[in-house]
């Protein structure tokens, strides 16, 4: 069975509603899960840079990912987004980042002329609302992590999820929509 179009709206809907209702300590101990599935897989070994992302409304933390890729020596950036371009660029952080309120309320570095920005290769954790088991991902509808992830191809990806985020029925997909490589959740990785 698929998931058609005009019901994207209402499994978003359904799926933010599904996602609030989640404890604090729920989403402490997911993520939690999470972070050692992920360090424990190469696509987190190999790498020497490594995009995340501020969490809001009970998405997947990263605060975890992050700390350990201090530890690790491992170069660390967030996403930065400019609502009137609908762009988005990743600048990288260190342990003592100033942190401010950005687009849409997600938390984001103080970035000064100096703050760099990505440019190698990195692997990339991205949130979303929906996913599959092909791996297609609903995000909440406005394309930035597509529009950026199709100008730069040459980054592993990775999504962050709970399992129940996963359906079984297929998502519409739209020829610019990125799939990620690996989706990480509490109990497995999709590859």
């Amino acid at each position: 069975m698929s998931i058609t179009e005009a019901n994207k709206k209402v499994l978003r809907q359904h799926m933010l509603e599904k996602r609030s209702r989640l404890t604090e300590e729920e989403v402490r101990l997911h993520s939690e899960q999470i972070a050692r599935q992920l360090i424990s897989n190469m696509m987190y070994t190999e790498c020497q840079h490594i995009c995340i992302y501020q969490a809001f409304r009970n998405e997947v933390s990263c605060d975890r990912i992050r700390e350990l890729a201090f530890y690790d020596k491992k170069a660390v950036y967030v996403p930065v987004t400019d609502v009137g371009q609908k762009t988005m660029e990743f600048y990288r952080i260190t342990e003592d980042t100033a942190w401010k309120p950005g687009a849409y309320g997600i938390m984001e570095p103080v970035i000064c002329e100096d703050t760099p920005i990505l440019q190698e290769h990195a692997l990339i954790l991205m949130p979303g609302l929906v996913f599959d088991r092909q791996k297609h991902r609903l995000g909440y509808g406005g394309g930035y992590y597509d529009r950026y992830l199709n100008l730069h191809r040459q980054h592993k990806t990775a999504a962050l999820c709970y399992t129940f985020q996963i359906l079984e029925e297929n998502l519409p997909v739209e020829d610019h929509d990125i799939v990620p490589d690996y989706i990480v959740t509490e109990e497995y990785i999709l590859t």
